[in-house]
């Protein structure tokens, strides 16, 4: 398992995975390290007449880090239904091909020494038959970052995926805390102590409601949020 290599799942889907993943990675350039992102599959995608397709996720990423790669690289499986990859898959009367994301993997991995790799929904999202998201991390040799959400019932969801990845011998590197939703209930002021009492995991960041949505598309803000933040001297080997 590489040290260098991080896939970003998430407590649920709607969690803000790619904002966490776009400072963490952030977070390591800043810091001039060669990091690279890939979003291996992406669901909900508009496909053009000449075949071409509006990669969602990894051209915001690839714009707002300015990423080099091509995007058919960073993202090598998309399909048109918002579904789980394999049902929008089996909709377009396809099956999703592993080795499309691996050789697309080891292509990035050429060019950047630390990749944040996002997956797709949870853990258990289903790629194909016997395959799940979590499974990439595996073939990749990734640990995980964990993303999770600020309020209510967080500790009970973070414990579970936790749980899950020992189970099953995926290593856990950190968690990120990402208020995507701008929760505001009791818990949100307590829940980074109490999780960490419960758990060995670092907490990689603590991330407020981006309440003004023209900063999604500010590379100076999201450097400066990225710095303020988000903690990897914890992954850093």
């Amino acid at each position: 398992m590489s040290d260098k290599i991080f896939f970003v799942t998430g407590i649920d889907t709607n969690i803000g995975k790619t904002f966490a993943s776009l400072l963490l990675l952030l977070a390591f350039r800043q810091k001039r390290l060669n990091a690279g992102y890939m979003k291996p599959v992406e669901t909900g995608v508009d496909i053009n007449e000449d075949g071409s397709k509006n990669y969602i996720d990894g051209n915001y990423i690839k714009n707002i880090a300015g990423l080099e790669a091509d995007p058919r690289v960073i993202t090598p499986c998309a399909f048109k239904a918002p579904l789980s990859p394999y049902a929008a898959a089996r909709f377009e009367g396809k099956t999703l091909c592993i080795k499309d994301i691996i050789f697309a993997f080891y292509e990035l991995n050429k060019i950047y020494e630390y990749i944040i790799v996002e997956g797709a929904g949870g853990m258990l999202v289903p790629l194909k038959r016997g395959h799940f998201i979590i499974d990439i991390a595996k073939y990749i040799g990734a640990s995980v970052i964990l993303v999770t959400k600020a309020g209510l019932g967080m500790i009970n969801q973070t414990l579970l995926n936790i749980e899950y990845a020992k189970c099953h011998d995926i290593k856990i590197s950190g968690i990120i805390i990402n208020n995507a939703s701008d929760e505001i209930d009791e818990s949100v002021s307590s829940n980074k102590e109490t999780l960490s009492e419960f758990t060995r995991v670092p907490i990689l960041g603590d991330i407020p409601y981006l309440r003004e949505k023209k900063h999604l598309h500010a590379p100076a803000v999201l450097r400066d949020m990225a710095l303020k933040y988000i903690d990897i001297e914890k992954i850093l080997i």
